[in-house]
């Protein structure tokens, strides 16, 4: 009866899995009750699922202790009895995702608890059998930014080479969150600066919403393939038969990879540059590339802007500040940001209904120790700076070994070296080729790293494709006079000129309020240290960050702060030290806020 009514539970919220629960072999467990009263169960071989004297105790405390400060979701490596998923959820945590290899573990569970109320929690959610890097896309669904990972290594046990892919896929997703904290420490002023210098592209470029579907629907007979071209070393296997392939699919070229297309003398329907570094831009400088549409970002290097091309349209920001200047500049549509400017073409290619999209260069690999395409930019430095004493061996060697270099599985099924950085990049593929809708996607690198959901294929089977250059030319016609709206120039400037006079404004009052919440909290902690009353500056403190709320600018002048952890440190263990805090913490909010300040008045004196 506890299955029953554990199953129709779980097949209110969840059909599928519980028809697979239902039909699946229950595995055997040794079941006691313990000497708190809760049921506890071992496996055969005499592993227990949970303590033997206390479970639901127990997995209070591993909670506890293994939730840290960040964490906003639980990945549960086994779902054991579910004390683990309980214990999560009481802790207040946004999202539990409980993975088990076999359905049959949790059927053993629901035949032995009341677990009705746990099931209906829609913060729970269940990765059971298939593939153990379906819970990558979990994750991604999930809407959390961080993981905490529990073990319970009793049913580990059963399936140990599942779970050990479970955890690298739960530790790759976790690592992204890292790399965008460190990427945010050492580019964070960039991305403000030229966002700032770029206000006059943001009003006068469409944005790549504008594209959607351009190449699907009555536009075009049957549905548009396209070669999206990154830089890797597979791509010099794809560039001497660019040409013919140009004819037949629509060709979508990240930054990294124009000067090796030029080469060929053919130039790319579409160039995305998205990179805001001046190294960057570095790699289209001095390229003439007038016949084709740039898709870029609003924060891209501002040099960009100033070449030739057919149409240029800018994809959504991904910045507080961007977003703002969107909102009284014109909404531009999101194209999705993995890391690599390869992530961003591929979804280009998808928003304009492109399919099936092949990839070439794109090998997140070092396939026989090279780098990348040997006319990009990266690898003509190197042969350019080499010498007899420090060849460009050197400098591919340097990149294997500074990058902590592993070996990987390559899409042929031999082995490649990779890195962390790359491995990152292929998490955010193989998150997108698991939805439903994605693309078929094919790569014509069989050197290139394995990635789940991307095939494998020659360039000959492109080529056998019929001829589209003809469809292809009059898309890029109607994208090219495409406009950033339908309002007339005169009104968008004002509009523009209206929205930025009052982003300024409330920049200038967060600065103000942050300075004097600063002071505030100076005079707090001088109170308390001679054993005075603080109740004035807690007063000043709590005025204002009621002030702070109601200022929507508030999100654009937090953007640069660091991580609160690094700003407060420990836990503060009395008055003092928490009004030492928020004196850290307000003069961050005030540098932020004076730093855009700074950025957005020199940009208008320019303008």
């Amino acid at each position: 009866m506890i299955l029953a009514a554990n199953l129709a539970c779980l097949g209110e919220r969840f059909p599928e899995l519980a028809t697979l629960v239902e039909g699946a072999e229950e595995i055997r467990l040794e079941v006691c009750e313990t000497a708190s009263g809760d049921m506890s169960a071992r496996l055969p071989g005499g592993l227990w699922l949970h303590s033997s004297r206390e479970p639901r105790g127990e997995a209070r405390r591993l909670a506890a202790a293994g939730l840290a400060p960040g964490a906003d979701a639980a990945v549960l490596l086994g779902f054991g009895l579910g004390y683990a998923a309980e214990a999560c959820l009481e802790s207040g945590v946004d999202r539990v995702i409980a993975c088990s290899a076999s359905p049959g573990a949790i059927k053993a569970a629901l035949g032995l608890r009341d677990l009705r109320t746990l099931l209906a929690d829609e913060r729970l959610g269940f990765v059971a059998g298939g593939e153990s890097e379906g819970l990558i896309a979990a994750l991604e669904l999930s809407g959390a930014s961080r993981a905490a990972i529990f073990e319970n290594r009793a049913e580990a046990s059963l399936e140990p080479e599942w779970f050990s892919r479970a955890r690298r896929a739960a530790e790759r997703w976790n690592a992204k969150g890292q790399v965008n904290e460190n990427t945010l420490r050492r580019f964070g002023k960039l991305w403000v600066r030229n966002l700032a210098r770029n206000l006059d592209q943001a009003a006068a470029c469409p944005g790549v919403g504008r594209l959607e579907g351009l190449f699907e629907g009555e536009a075009v007979s049957d549905p548009m393939p396209a070669i999206v071209l990154a830089a890797g070393p597979g791509l010099d296997r794809v560039l001497p038969r660019i040409r013919d392939i140009s004819r037949r699919a629509l060709v979508v070229c990240v930054d990294t990879a124009l000067r090796s297309l030029l080469r060929q003398g053919v130039e790319p329907d579409f160039l995305v540059v998205v990179d805001p570094q001046y190294w960057n831009w570095r790699h289209v400088a001095g390229l003439s590339s007038p016949s084709s549409i740039l898709v870029s970002e609003m924060a891209a290097w501002p040099a960009v802007f100033r070449s030739s091309y057919r149409a240029a349209f800018l994809g959504g920001s991904l910045f507080p500040l961007g977003r703002r200047i969107e909102s009284f500049s014109g909404s531009k549509g999101q194209l999705g940001a993995g890391g690599s400017v390869a992530t961003s073409a591929w979804d280009l290619a998808r928003l304009m209904g492109c399919s099936p999209l092949w990839m070439a260069g794109l090998d997140l690999s070092f396939p026989e120790g090279q780098t990348h395409a040997r006319a990009s930019l990266f690898e003509q430095r190197a042969l350019g700076s080499g010498s007899r004493l420090l060849p460009a061996s050197s400098a591919q060697a340097a990149a294997l070994v500074g990058g902590a270099s592993f070996e990987a599985r390559a899409a042929d099924g031999g082995k490649v070296r990779t890195d962390q950085r790359m491995t990152l990049y292929a998490w955010w593929f193989e998150s997108r080729l698991c939805r439903p809708l994605s693309p078929r996607t094919i790569s014509l690198s069989p050197g290139g790293l394995a990635i789940p959901g991307l095939e494998l294929a020659r360039a000959d089977e492109l080529l056998s494709l019929p001829d589209r250059r003809r469809e292809i030319e009059a898309g890029l016609a109607r994208a090219a006079i495409m406009g950033p709206s339908a309002e007339s120039p005169s009104e968008a400037r004002a509009a523009a000129a209206k929205g930025l006079d009052e982003l300024l404004r409330q920049l200038q009052s967060i600065a103000s309020i942050a300075e004097a919440a600063r002071a505030a909290s100076r005079e707090g902690q001088a109170a308390f240290a001679r054993g005075g009353d603080c109740s004035a500056s807690v007063s000043a403190l709590e005025a204002a960050d009621r002030a702070l709320l109601g200022l929507d600018a508030r999100e654009i002048a937090g953007f640069l702060l660091p991580p609160l952890s690094e700003l407060t440190g420990r836990r503060a263990r009395d008055l003092g030290e928490s009004l030492a805090q928020s004196e850290s913490l307000y003069q961050s909010l005030e540098e932020s806020a004076r730093y855009h300040l700074e950025m957005l008045r020199q940009a208008r004196t320019r303008a």
